[in-house]
């Protein structure tokens, strides 16, 4: 079987012949994912919003550029960036505070031990972390669609749907080398035995059930939307990508509140690496599985050796030059994986929507 799309239009596209195009519109572009030089649209005319019914964007766009389309202004990126934001702190703050009543009204901790800062990660607060993170996707999937005029589609991939047979080419790659490194990271580890009481299956329920919606929903905000959105401010695949790269990542750096250098490094990254692994792949499919799998399988030894605490601590002091081993294995796995999909021909260019 073909790994790459089937030469055939994008759903938004219209496949009919130029002599079935309205006046005044060019040749239709080539079919997504043809090799081509990026020409983002340049904006609409000197003077004047464009009118409903202008021209399309013709040109094959890379992810990075999605949002540079004819209806695009430089305060919608700015507007998305800014409610990401605010939708992560308000989601954040109101249902850690409800996590903090529940653990005080089970004894999980004590108004003693909040007064005094000293809070400990508990299942109900990350689970509240997981789904304050899962609801902003949702703001941010709702800003893809209504605000900068993209079928939910797009928000996967420019081929404008998930791009199923990928993420699984894709898993057999990522899924043995994550299962090998957290194999050596629980080996490295010199905790006791594990106590599988309560609050280990708790965790276990958690971070099996949510972890992989939430890592998935950190890819969507951030190289989804942020890295469009910031990518839409200039012109050109490479302008676009760099401007967009370095707000998402120095935003998804941010997002984690690390006080230690080290982990702060780790997390820019991390993030570069994942806007490296969208851009040449076209679609948020394979840094989705890269990400959840790593977080997945580090919180999971985090579990069973009674560390999640620990797991979970950014504060100085508590990164070190170990954590060159991480960075090194995300860099190759996203290599490898940006090998693989030029060689299957993955479609990494579309032409976006007319009405976007």
């Amino acid at each position: 079987m073909t790994s790459h799309p089937p030469r055939r239009p994008a759903p938004w596209q219209s496949p009919g012949p130029a002599a079935n195009l309205p006046p005044g519109v060019g040749r239709p572009a080539p079919p997504a994912g043809r090799a081509g030089a990026p020409a983002p649209y340049p904006g609409p005319p000197r003077g004047g919003a464009l009118l409903a019914g202008g021209p399309p964007t013709t040109a094959p766009l890379t992810h990075a550029e999605f949002y540079r389309t004819p209806r695009n202004r430089w305060w919608k990126g700015l507007l998305s960036i800014l409610a990401i934001g605010a939708a992560l702190a308000v989601f954040s703050i109101a249902l850690s505070l409800g996590a903090t009543l529940v653990d005080l009204l089970l004894g999980n901790s004590t108004a003693e031990e909040l007064a005094g800062g000293r809070i400990a990660l508990t299942p109900a607060l990350l689970l509240a972390t997981n789904l304050s993170l899962i609801a902003a996707a949702a703001v941010g999937a709702v800003l893809h669609r209504y605000l900068h005029r993209q079928p939910i589609g797009t928000l996967h991939s420019v081929a404008g749907r998930f791009r199923w047979n990928w993420l699984g080419r894709a898993s057999v790659v990522v899924v043995p080398l994550f299962v090998a490194y957290a194999a050596v990271i629980a080996l490295l580890e010199t905790s006791g035995p594990t106590v599988l009481d309560a609050t280990t299956w708790a965790f276990l329920a958690i971070v099996l059930l949510t972890t992989p919606l939430q890592a998935a929903s950190e890819e969507y905000l951030f190289r989804g939307v942020i890295q469009r959105a910031a990518g839409s401010w200039v012109s050109g695949a490479v302008p676009s990508f760099v401007l967009g790269t370095l707000v998402s990542a120095v935003l998804f750096s941010l997002a984690h509140f690390a006080t230690d250098g080290w982990l702060i490094a780790y997390y820019l990254v991390f993030g570069i690496a994942m806007s490296l692994l969208t851009q040449f792949t076209g679609g948020l499919e394979a840094a989705s599985l890269v990400h959840a799998a790593n977080n997945v399988l580090l919180f999971l030894v985090s579990t069973f050796s009674g560390q999640m605490n620990e797991a979970v601590d950014r504060s100085a002091g508590a990164g070190g030059p170990f954590m060159l081993g991480p960075m090194v294995v995300i860099a190759v796995i996203t290599a490898v994986l940006i090998a693989i999909g030029r060689w299957q021909g993955l479609q990494h260019r579309a032409v976006p929507p007319v009405g976007a």
